[in-house]
């Protein structure tokens, strides 16, 4: 019952979001994001904390509370904006400002024939990036995602992000089929901004230790596959500028174990410098840094 009516609400929000304006849709948005920031109780202090770590005392409190409450309207947004195209998807044209940066250089990168991993994070609206990926045409590109506990909604969600091509594959799977997918010479986008609780390595993130996935260092090594950042930045009119590149310059040496270390350490200095350039698209609410390395065994951060 309880995931009958979450669907139920999510089709009723998509039903009365349907007949609006990307303009209107965008201030209901950012309405919708100062009620949740009011109302954020224990999400704005995991906000909090990690804000603190990032950036400790070179921020102010004002700039902290600032940044905290743009991370709340910019979810608002693009949760609303994904409803708005979850049954009109031709409509993510109107929400992409001009071509992607760094097309060439996607387009080379496919030309060794190699695949390509797109790192990427829970940064601006990149439910939206991907399906204007997929409609491009110019190469396929897969998502990895955890399913979710409501049957109805996981079924919704999985329908939108194929509808332009694109292909999905579930964290529970094989990860041959990753492999497949990149001998395939398509590309496979791999979120590296979330705390990894089981098969994970430590690196540094924003000078603390974080539990980080370390499959696309791995396959990427394995497969000779490029790693190029995909990221979408947000505009004050609610739209979004997507940006491909530049590909990381990875180096292999004779020992895989510390290349994997080594690599995954770059993936996540890519993501933070990008954070430290304009931290309030990223999601702050998510507790980054739960997992704590051996040494640290019974500190809790959150």
């Amino acid at each position: 019952m309880r995931h009958l009516l979450e669907y139920a609400i999510v089709r009723f929000l998509i039903f009365i979001l349907r007949p609006l304006s990307a303009e209107c849709v965008f201030n209901l948005g950012r309405v919708l994001g100062a009620l949740s920031y009011r109302a954020g109780g224990k999400r704005k202090k995991i906000a909090r904390i990690n804000l603190d770590i990032a950036f400790g005392d070179g921020k102010s409190n004002k700039e902290k509370q600032q940044i905290i409450k743009n991370s709340f309207t910019q979810m608002a947004v693009s949760t609303l904006q994904t409803f708005w195209v979850i049954k009109c998807p031709e409509r993510v044209h109107q929400l992409i400002e001009g071509e992607p940066a760094g097309l060439d250089t996607l387009k080379q990168c496919l030309e060794r024939g190699k695949g390509i991993f797109f790192l990427t994070a829970h940064y601006g609206n990149w439910e939206i990036m991907g399906i204007d990926h997929g409609y491009r045409g110019i190469c396929k590109l897969n998502s990895i995602f955890r399913r979710l506990d409501n049957p109805y909604l996981d079924e919704l969600i999985m329908q939108f992000r194929t509808v332009s091509g694109n292909g999905v594959f579930c964290r529970d799977e094989s990860p041959l089929r990753i492999v497949r997918a990149i001998k395939r010479n398509e590309t496979v986008a791999v979120m590296m901004d979330q705390n990894t609780a089981k098969g994970g390595i430590f690196v540094n993130f924003f000078g603390t230790k974080a539990a980080t996935a370390r499959a696309l260092a791995l396959l990427s090594h394995r497969t000779g596959a490029a790693v190029l950042p995909l990221f979408s930045y947000p505009t004050d009119q609610g739209t979004y500028r997507i940006e491909y590149g530049p590909e990381l310059s990875l180096k292999k040496s004779e020992d895989k174990e510390h290349d994997v270390i080594a690599w995954t350490q770059a993936c996540e200095t890519f993501i933070e410098q990008k954070i430290r350039d304009t931290p309030e698209p990223w999601m702050w609410a998510h507790r980054r840094w739960k997992t704590r390395p051996p040494e640290e065994q019974g500190k809790k951060i959150y």
